[in-house]
């Protein structure tokens, strides 16, 4: 007997585990949704073929170091036939261009295309970084609205039971029927809560599939990791933090690179130019090939330098608009660094003060709990009005709000400063 309970109840847990197995397994958590999103959106994308763009501008750059082979066909027609030109003839063969030197232009502009390659690259890390911070903060407006639904629905529980409460007193005449009234009017309201805050929910999570290309379902998402408050560091370390990982300013400090290296190569043109040119040529009295009578064969090589003495000053103006190009990236760098350094201090702020927020919430929604157990004993005795009780369930309510947007704002600003000092982790896009 006690063999078949075992048997049964062992069977029971497996049918549980069997059913509940799938659920868990297909959970979304916030770290794979955020994964999802950084390697499948199309936003994502289309940063990666601005680095494919640039990888091809860097293959194309590589060209100029490489020798170019070409092949021709010339025919000519006259109206008249000379001793030494025939009326029809052709010239056909393959030429052989190498530039040699050309004033170390290609080779700083081969090193600036490198660099423009490295911009695209830090360009789809930020906006992967900034993706996996959006994800993670419309996890937390669900999470969020998710609380605020089981509060008001809490409150619509005590606005109904203190209305039959009520109702069982107005029957005996112990209350006007305007007491009742009101009841009726704060569990309306508390309805109306629950209704927008089911409404946010479903937008909440719209936004959520339209930012991870994933079919995420309230029943398959997991949000435990807001369970625990995060921490952070010290000002001075998340400012060294932002300066050496921030996407951006890396991003701004490479393409400051970039354009001292064009600066470098605009000087190219006061240096001499060295190309070798080898021709093959073979020539008949024809138009079309191997008719001829005569033909004739050529083979030749070239050494051309060349050197420019003057352009109209247009070297110069070359020269003068890669430094203030220059100029510029260093010039929004430093703007930008300053606007960064300033929201990571204000974000670190905003932490602070939700934690102290937090704290303060805690205690005033003890305090407003102990003013509810009061306040619905003294109205069961008869010794407060319903205006007092409905003023306790609000505080109440009101209380529980406040824990849940402080703990909302903490995990807010948690993410706004990890996003700045990119915390979150570069994944690889999916094509």
């Amino acid at each position: 007997m006690r063999n078949n309970k075992m048997r049964n109840n062992i069977l029971t847990i497996g049918l549980c585990l069997l059913f509940l197995a799938p659920t868990m397994a297909g959970a979304w958590t916030v770290t794979e949704l955020q994964q999802s999103a950084a390697s499948q959106r199309y936003l994502v994308r289309d940063y990666q073929a601005a680095l494919a763009e640039q990888q091809q501008q860097l293959r194309s750059q590589r060209g100029e170091f490489m020798p170019r082979v070409g092949l021709y066909y010339q025919a000519n027609q006259r109206r008249d036939e000379t001793l030494l030109e025939p009326r029809q003839s052709h010239n056909r063969g393959v030429q052989l261009n190498w530039n040699l030197f050309n004033g170390f232009g290609d080779y700083y502009r081969l090193l600036s295309q490198k660099q423009q390659q490295r911009v695209a690259e830090l360009q789809l890390q930020q906006i992967q970084q900034t993706i996996q911070q959006q994800v993670a903060q419309t996890c937390l407006n669900l999470h969020q609205q998710q609380q605020t639904l089981q509060v008001a629905q809490r409150a619509v529980q005590l606005y109904k039971q203190e209305r039959h409460n009520a109702q069982a007193k107005y029957t005996v005449g112990l209350l006007t029927r305007n007491e009742v009234l009101k009841i009726e009017v704060e569990l309306e309201n508390a309805r109306l809560d629950v209704n927008r805050a089911e409404t946010i929910i479903h937008q909440q999570l719209a936004n959520l599939q339209r930012q991870t290309l994933a079919d995420v379902q309230q029943a398959t998402l997991n949000l435990q990791a807001f369970e625990v408050l995060p921490q952070t560091a010290d000002i001075a370390t998340l400012h060294q933090q932002l300066q050496d990982n921030n996407r951006e300013l890396q991003s701004l400090q490479t393409l400051i690179d970039a354009m001292q290296l064009e600066r470098k190569a605009a000087r190219d043109t006061f240096l001499p130019r060295a190309d070798v040119v080898a021709d093959y040529s073979r020539g008949e009295d024809e138009l079309w090939l191997d008719e001829g009578d005569e033909r004739n064969e050529q083979l030749s090589a070239q050494l051309r330098l060349s050197i420019n003495l003057f352009d109209g000053f247009k070297d110069d103006a070359a020269i003068q608009k890669a430094r203030l190009a220059a100029n510029r990236a260093r010039y929004r760098y430093q703007e930008r660094e300053h606007e960064l350094l300033t929201a990571l201090d204000n974000s670190r702020r905003d932490f602070k003060l939700a934690f102290n927020n937090l704290q303060v919430a805690r205690t005033n929604s003890r305090q407003a709990e102990e003013n509810l157990r009061i306040t619905r004993l003294a109205f069961d005795q008869g010794l407060t009005t319903s205006a007092e009780l409905l003023d306790a369930i609000f505080f109440q309510t009101r209380a529980d709000r406040n824990i849940i947007e402080a703990r909302a704002a903490i995990f807010s600003a948690h993410f706004v400063m990890e996003q700045l000092t990119g915390a979150y982790p570069n994944y690889s896009v999916i094509n």
